[in-house]
């Protein structure tokens, strides 16, 4: 957290700001909340329940409620926040069968128990957000050293050897530091030979895509028993999503993420747990 921001208390949670926006006002919030009242509004005489939810405008949910992890909450608040929210998620699925219908329905929750969070903006990078700026030329130089040390290491080691699973820290060559957290989004690639711009490589050798695809991620990836082999980027001779536009982030976003999955494994059976 920035250095000035406001401590956690009771009534006073914290979480990144994503780009949700308050879309789920357009919801049949009247119908959601008609199926699972508050207790104040159980309590109220008119035909039809009222849920705070229902009257917060756009301003509120960009100050307070376009919220997603990391969530930070004090203890006091989880078990309240977390039942209104295990309420709400069916409800709001049946009006928004999609992707974040559990995070607009975690606004919601979070409205209803008037938990306004402070909402922090650089918490964490990948989709939904920038990537983080780099500040200085040697910030600068150690993000494109960093992309290219990892594209050359899975170019040119023969595959089963490819990656590490000393952590996603190890990713960043000083003086780059890796941002607070990373959002493992759907899909993250680069392209071999790297940079793909260079001409040369180009020309030399043919461009496979190298990329992490959380949907293709075996289930069992971290089971002691199985793929006793480190865990390495997919690999296609066809184009992928460059996810955000940069480059040199998305390379380090492939890395971060494989090599946080190997460290796991490895600590997690390093005592011969299954």
């Amino acid at each position: 957290f920035p250095e000035n921001a406001p401590p956690v208390l009771p009534g006073k949670p914290a979480a990144a700001k994503y780009g949700l926006g308050a879309q789920f006002l357009d919801f049949n919030l009247t119908r959601i909340c008609d199926r699972a009242p508050t207790i104040q509004s159980m309590k109220s005489s008119s035909e039809s329940k009222v849920c705070p939810f229902v009257s917060v405008t756009s301003k509120d949910v960009n100050n307070y409620y376009s919220a997603g992890a990391p969530y930070v909450i004090h203890i006091q608040d989880v078990l309240a926040l977390s039942k209104r929210w295990s309420e709400l998620v069916p409800l709001t699925y049946d009006e928004y069968p999609l992707l974040y219908a559990e995070m607009f329905a975690y606004s919601m929750a979070a409205a209803d128990l008037d938990l306004k969070h402070q909402l922090i903006k650089g918490l964490f990078t990948g989709c939904m957000t920038p990537w983080p700026h780099t500040h200085g030329k040697g910030e600068l130089e150690a993000l494109e050293t960093s992309a290219k040390a990892y594209a050359s290491s899975i170019e040119n080691t023969p595959e089963g050897k490819a990656d590490s699973d000393e952590g996603a820290s190890s990713c960043f060559l000083t003086p780059l530091t890796p941002p607070p957290f990373l959002h493992y989004c759907a899909r993250y690639s680069f392209v071999t030979p790297y940079p793909p711009e260079n001409k040369k490589n180009s020309e030399s050798s043919t461009p496979n895509s190298h990329f992490f695809a959380k949907r293709r991620v075996d289930h069992d990836v971290l089971n002691c028993s199985h793929n006793d082999h480190q865990m390495e980027p997919f690999i296609s001779t066809k184009p992928e999503k460059i996810e955000g536009g940069q480059k040199d982030w998305n390379v380090l976003a492939v890395c971060a993420v494989v090599r946080a999955i190997n460290f796991a494994k490895k600590k997690g059976c390093e005592g011969g747990m299954q």
